[in-house]
């Protein structure tokens, strides 16, 4: 590392937890939403997908526009939220025995666009087999619906770097979006571009920073 890392800011989907894109698209188009794939994408999503993923649309004005889109509106609330937990594909334990490490040396962050429904779940007790949500993981969650940007905009950063102080140098940023990646370092982060099916412990170790 050329700076002393003091901060360390991971990406939640496809970074902490597994991710399964075809598993959410083939849900989605289960329950009724014929020409899902034009609206999912691999990091960023487009429409009204995007807009509650940036908080300019509620819960209850997705489920109503999900239904407009999808042409049914016998499609239930819990049946909508299953797409987006569809997107969830196991979360390795190691993960979370990493993170509890991490914070005993550095601040640890999340920066993560994501929704109501996605949070709904990572919010409880069922996020990890000890019965501890998210929240006990990180000093802090940035999340892009409450903020109101999504990730790659040079806003959702800012945010974070205004919120908790931290200086980008200082931080090494984990992302499986390239376009985020490349967005962090122009504003100054150290980066790493992850493969989630890659062992985070490693990266840490040859890192030095373990």
């Amino acid at each position: 590392m050329s700076t002393q890392i003091k901060n360390i800011l991971f990406d939640f989907g496809g970074v902490i937890i597994n991710i399964n894109k075809k598993k959410a698209l083939k849900r989605f188009a289960e329950i009724g939403f014929p020409n899902i794939d034009e609206y999912l994408g691999e990091f960023r999503q487009k429409g009204i997908f995007l807009e509650y993923e940036e908080g300019k649309i509620n819960q209850e004005d997705f489920y109503k526009e999900f239904r407009k889109l999808a042409g049914r509106e016998d499609i239930s609330d819990k049946d909508i939220d299953s797409g987006w937990l569809a997107f969830l594909d196991g979360l390795p334990e190691y993960k979370l025995e990493l993170l509890k490490e991490l914070r005993k040396k550095y601040n640890v962050y999340l920066l993560s666009n994501t929704n109501p429904a996605i949070m709904g779940w990572a919010t409880t007790p069922d996020f990890s087999p000890e019965g501890l949500p998210i929240g006990a993981f990180f000093d802090k969650c940035y999340i892009s619906y409450k903020i109101g940007c999504a990730k790659p905009d040079k806003e959702i950063y800012e945010h974070v770097i205004a919120d908790s102080g931290m200086n980008p140098a200082e931080t090494i940023f984990f992302d499986d979006g390239k376009t985020n990646i490349e967005v962090a370092q122009q504003l100054g982060f150290q980066t790493y571009l992850t493969d989630q099916a890659e062992d985070l412990r490693k990266v840490f170790v040859d890192k030095g920073l373990l």
